[in-house]
């Protein structure tokens, strides 16, 4: 058995993988996986059986006002190998690995809590979605760059240490997806069709200015703390932490 980060001459093979378990179509899924800005070849782990790649998972860079951590994500494991253990196997590997390099801090989004709950992490928040109360569109709202949205983010971001920083590799994955963003209200809000994942407006009232039926897509502890009227919000995914000193808050433009 061996556990290790994958070659370029394996990364169709890995790719693979994580579509059928996830049950993606592949050539959409290459175009992104390759092209992605943060594409790392050492941030994608694999466990080998047999010199098979059974079970594999990635990590991204993380920070927040309180020091570095990491991400998992695509967590999978061949349909053949479920229940061996070999997911446990891989993420404890990395977690040990994640330590040595000294971001050792790590944060998940999942779906059932078993697995992760056994290697030492704990639920501390969710994500939710449930329609914005909303005013209407606003006529007054203009667009701004992306530096001017970072400014604004720096804004909101400095407003507690368990705040998401978005330094410079953060922010070349958050510009490669083009988000249109406005001006309002005291702050800035990301335009998406029918819906909201990141807006921070300060001066906005109980009800904010978007098209009736737009939801909200987010923390609950963002949510909380900026006052967003979402309404009958509906359980998404179970925010999970491995020493973190403070429950994350983040925007899910930014979920990795």
């Amino acid at each position: 058995m061996e556990t290790r980060t994958i070659r370029r001459d394996e990364a169709e093979e890995f790719l693979g993988l994580l579509c059928g378990v996830f049950r993606l179509d592949v050539s959409r899924a290459s175009a992104v996986f390759f092209s992605e800005p943060l594409f790392d070849l050492s941030r994608k782990w694999a466990l080998y059986q047999d010199g098979m790649m059974v079970s594999i998972l990635t990590t991204s860079p993380l920070r927040f006002g309180w020091g570095r951590a990491i991400g998992i994500a695509g967590v999978a494991t061949a349909q053949p190998h479920l229940g061996k253990g070999y997911a446990t196997r891989l993420l404890t590997h990395v977690l040990e690995r994640a330590e040595e390099d000294g971001e050792g801090p790590a944060m998940l989004f999942a779906h059932a809590e078993g697995l992760y709950r056994r290697l030492g992490f704990e639920a501390v928040d969710e994500v939710v979605r449930g329609e914005l109360a909303c005013a209407g569109p606003s006529e007054t709202a203009e667009g701004m760059s992306n530096d001017e949205v970072l400014a604004q983010y720096g804004r909101w971001c400095e407003r507690s240490l368990a705040r998401f920083v978005r330094d410079d590799s953060a922010q070349a994955r958050w510009s490669w997806n083009l988000r249109h963003c406005e001006r309002m209200l005291g702050g800035y809000a990301c335009i998406e069709p029918g819906q909201v994942r990141e807006a921070w407006l300060p001066e906005a009232g109980e009800r904010w200015p978007f098209a009736r039926g737009t939801e909200w897509a987010g923390l609950t502890a963002v949510a909380r703390e900026d006052k967003v009227p979402v309404q009958r919000p509906r359980h998404e995914l179970i925010v999970m932490t491995r020493s973190f000193p403070l429950p994350p808050q983040m925007f899910m433009t930014d979920q990795f």
